[in-house]
């Protein structure tokens, strides 16, 4: 009788250590802003806020240096607050692509808009020939491109920074397989 008391205390306790230990690993945060310094990108200001698939895409912009870094995460609220899942940034690049990873709502390009003439910027799958135009986001000194891409989309593609009368200022071209900034 003994015995069956001390191991069943020892079942309880090694369940209640376990459960406080995953606890505290899937700690998240109360705010959004509060997951995201906890990967260690403080001092970023928002941009831009994307609700998608249950959770936030977080566009930031911090002054690292003489550069500054365009920063984008997908955030999502669990049981125990607010959590970064996955994400990253660029500077000294016009743009970044953003792999498929599972969890999250990417693939997504993204890019920095540092024009104030650019109105509308297309993407084009220059395998499969279909074409997408970006969702601009911000506000006048910190303006940022993005869309979300399927993952069959790529690996090559064609970026058009437009004008406001549809008028190619300038055009980039990716290919994710070879780097993914531009």
């Amino acid at each position: 009788m003994r015995r069956k008391s001390l191991f069943i205390g020892a079942v309880v306790l090694l369940i209640l250590v376990s459960g406080g230990y995953w606890a505290h690993l899937n700690r998240g945060d109360k705010t959004i802003e509060g997951a995201i310094e906890k990967t260690g990108r403080r001092g970023g200001e928002v941009i831009y806020q994307e609700k998608v698939n249950g959770g936030v895409v977080v566009f930031t912009k911090r002054i690292t240096g003489n550069t500054n870094t365009i920063d984008a995460g997908y955030v999502k609220k669990g049981l125990l607050g607010w959590k970064w899942i996955w994400g990253g940034g660029f500077s000294s690049y016009s743009g970044q692509y953003f792999q498929a990873v599972s969890g999250t709502p990417f693939p997504m390009l993204i890019g920095d808009i540092s024009n104030e003439q650019i109105a509308a910027v297309k993407i084009t799958d220059t395998e499969h020939k279909n074409s997408k135009e970006a969702k601009i986001v911000g506000n006048d000194n910190d303006r940022v491109w993005f869309t979300f891409l399927d993952k069959s989309d790529g690996p090559a593609f064609e970026i058009e920074i437009l004008s406001d009368v549809g008028k190619v200022l300038d055009t980039k071209h990716i290919n994710v397989r070879i780097n993914t900034n531009f």
